[in-house]
Order: structure tokens, then sequence, then C-alpha cells
């Protein structure tokens, strides 16, 4: 491609159109500058050569013929033009040449004045020196008016110059103003670009997060389902032990009518009496059904309910295998302390609690005074229920981890490692509370223990 100026220029970078444009300012003030200073000097030189060789010489004359006017002043004219004949001398090299034979004529009749002093002379002489005057009059004219051509062309110069600066500079700023604004249109359409890829990966990204939330929602609900066929599996076997008890009875009533009846000592008031105990065993299998019933109830709305009657429920459904294994349970809970929320999850969260410690006394072979307190009470603007069993507490390496899905110190056969996790789910995310645990030492019955302690919050709502 044939380089042009105009293809050079547009070639430069901004920093050098920049850079050029302030040194073309910078040289071209100080041309400005350098040609107004040799100007005004040049100027200044020629008025003071007007003046040293027209009008100071014009005035050394005039005194000089007014001295030959009187003859009583003849000497001081003699002097003064002894003090012109030595200017002139000095510039003489600078002088019309055409003034040497006037000068003569002068020097002449000065000579004759000298001699004779006669006023007819005196006045010749005045004559030619008021030619000689005349002269350097016109000189002066003629200085003044070539000062004036000089101080016009110094000022067409200074005008030129500054307008060649001001066009220069004015197309260096055009090329830098479309430099800038080519980086700017540049600069939008990378933003713009930028813009889009930044849309399509939020939306790429909300896309895989929307995917990855409803995975582990669907990881979370077959954690719990596991979890409620885990606690489903232990309360039926809760269930068949509550009614085994009132299942004989049953057994051994129906077994007296046949007695009764053989021995013919079958009476209305033993009949009355034995369907009086059938009713109310069956109400009482009944009344372990519905409570049962109602854990495993599907209520997804929630509801303002008592803690400790919570706590009382789920003690009571798993009162058998309590029983069963010695645990102690002492319970601190005032009346009227209620939370908002579901109460079936928490009696979930309870139970799995007991069955931690359960497993925990076993997996330490701890058989005798196994103990659990549960105290709920109120702290400024929240709620709280401490559950501290006394079997030893949780292993420091593992007590972070206890909380992660399918995290398990127990054997596969009997532990599933999502008890506690669907615990802190069910706490934290369904209603919005916080679980917590931590070692401690406490002491049972005036002997310290060490135990776990889990720590329920609920924000008053």
């Amino acid at each position: 491609m044939k380089i042009t100026p105009k293809n050079f220029l547009n070639n430069l970078s901004i920093a050098k159109k920049s850079a050029m444009l302030i040194v073309i300012i910078t040289l071209g003030t100080l041309l400005i500058g350098i040609t107004a200073h040799f100007g005004v000097k040049k100027i200044m030189h020629s008025y003071d050569n007007f003046y040293q060789k027209s009008v100071k010489t014009a005035h050394l004359l005039t005194d000089c013929r007014e001295y030959f006017t009187k003859q009583s002043s003849y000497k001081d004219g003699f002097d003064k033009w002894e003090q012109y004949l030595e200017t002139y001398y000095k510039h003489k090299k600078n002088s019309d040449p055409n003034l040497q034979p006037l000068i003569n004529d002068i020097q002449e009749y000065i000579q004759k004045l000298k001699n004779t002093q006669d006023q007819s002379i005196a006045n010749k002489l005045n004559s030619h020196i008021t030619d000689l005057i005349i002269y350097y009059f016109q000189q002066g004219e003629l200085l003044h008016e070539n000062s004036n051509k000089l101080f016009q062309n110094t000022k067409y110069l200074v005008i030129f110059f500054t307008a060649l600066i001001l066009i220069i500079s004015f197309i260096f700023s055009i090329l830098i103003a479309k430099s800038f604004k080519k980086i700017l249109s540049n600069l939008a359409d990378l933003v713009e670009e930028m813009e889009e890829e930044t849309q399509e990966l939020k939306d790429s990204i909300e896309q895989k997060i929307d995917n990855a939330i409803k995975e582990a929602r669907q990881k979370d609900q077959i954690i719990y389902q596991n979890a409620r066929l885990a606690s489903m599996g232990e309360m039926i076997a809760n269930i068949a032990h509550q009614w085994r008890q009132p299942l004989n009875a049953l057994t051994l009533l129906i077994q007296s009518f046949g007695t009764k009846s053989m021995t013919g000592k079958l009476t209305k008031e033993f009949i009355d009496t034995q369907v009086d105990e059938g009713l109310r065993l069956a109400i009482s299998m009944s009344d372990t059904i519905e409570d049962f019933r109602n854990f495993f109830s599907i209520n997804r709305e929630k509801e303002h309910f008592d803690l400790k009657d919570a706590i009382n429920s789920t003690l009571d459904m798993s009162s058998f295998f309590l029983k069963d294994e010695n645990i102690e349970i002492e319970v601190d809970a005032k009346e009227g302390l209620k939370i908002y929320g579901y109460t079936n999850e928490f009696s979930q969260v309870l139970l799995n609690l007991i069955n931690n410690a359960r497993e925990n006394f076993k997996y330490k072979g701890i058989s005798n005074d196994k103990r659990i307190f549960i105290k709920v009470y109120k702290s400024q603007d929240y709620i709280k229920v401490d559950f501290i069993d006394n079997g030893g507490g949780i292993n420091e390496n593992i007590i972070d981890r206890i909380f992660e899905p399918y995290f398990t110190t127990k054997h596969k056969s009997i532990g599933t490692g999502i008890g506690l996790y669907m615990s802190k789910q069910i706490i934290e995310t369904q209603m919005h509370g916080k679980i917590e645990v931590e070692n401690i030492d406490y002491d049972f019955g005036g002997k310290d223990y060490r135990c776990a302690k889990f720590t329920i919050t609920f924000f008053e709502q």
C-alpha cells in the first residue's frame, strides 16, 4: 500500500498523535515567540537609527544654524558643526554619497566665516545647513516608513505562524477525536459483546443452579423418605410391643367367657364387667394407633405448637425402647413455649436425636446409668432446646462432619448416616432455625459425665 500523509496520520496511535500535537504546539509557540522577539528588536533598532541619524542630527544642525544667525555666537556654531562632523564621519558608511558635496560646501563657508566673520557668508552658510536639515528630515521619514513596513511584516509573520499552528493543531485534534470515537465505538461493541456473553453465562449458570437445586431437593426427598421409613419401622415395632399386652389381656378375657360358660357361672354381672374391660383395652389400642397415625400424617401447613406437648408426645411413642433399654429421660420445659413450624417434623428430629443416643450407648458398650436430659427455655428473642446425653460425647475428629449426608461411624447394618443430616435440613431449611453440637461436661445426679449437647434454636416469628 502506498504511504501517503493521510494514511501515515491515520495509522498513528492516539498516544503518538497526542505527543505530536503537544510537540507542534510547543514548537509553534516557541517559533511565534522568537519571531515576535526578533521583530520587536529589529523595530527598536530601526527606531533607534531613526532617532540617532535623523532626529538627533537634525536638532544638532538646527542649533548650529541658530548660532550662525548672530555674530556673537559664531564660536558656538563652529563647535556644533564639529559635533555634527564627528557624528557624520562616525556613520559615514551608512550615509548618502551625494551628501558629501553639500558638506564640503558648508565646510568651505565655515572656513571663510572664521577668517572674515561676514554676516553674508553666515547667511549663505545657514541656507546650506537648512538644505542639510531638510535632507535629514527626508531620511527620517524614509526610516520611519521602513520601520512601519518592518512592523507590518513582523505582525503578518506572527499571524501566519499562529494561524498555521492553529490549523495543524485543529487537524491533529480532529484526528485524535476520531481516534477516541473509534476507541469508544470499539469499547461499546466489546461491552455489548461481553454483556451478551455474560447474559448467556448467567442463563447457563442459572439453569445449572436450578438443575442442581432440583437434584438436591430430589436427593433430600429421597433421604427424608428413607429416614421416615426407618422411623416407621421403629414405630411399627413400638406399636407391636404396646399392643402385645392389651392383646394378651383380650385373649384372657375371651377365654374367661368359655371357662365361665363351661362351669355355668356366666352371669350378667360378669359379662358386663368383661365387656367394659374389653372396651377399655380396645380404646387404649385405638389411641395408640391414632398417636402413630398423627405422627406419620403429611401436614405441610405450618402452625404454632407447644414444644412441651410435642416432646411428651414423642417420648410416649418411643417409651417402649426407652424402658426396654433402661434409658432415663428428664424433661425441663415450661408450658406455653410455642414455635411456628411443623409438629411432625420436629418430632422426627427429636426421635433422630433419641435414636442417635441409643445407638451411641450400644456402640460404646454403656449398659447402666444411661441418661438423656431435654431442656426448653427462652433467651432474649429466641427459644432453645438443649438435648444432652451422657454417652461420652462425640469424637472431636468427626464432630464437624456428623451433619453431612451419609456420614456415620456405625456399621452399615445399623447406621445410614441420614438421621442427623435430615434433622439439620428440617430445622434449618424447613423451620428456619439452627442446630449445633458440642461436647460438654455435665452433672447428672451429682456425678460429672462427658456429654454430647445438641442445641436447637428457634427464632421467634
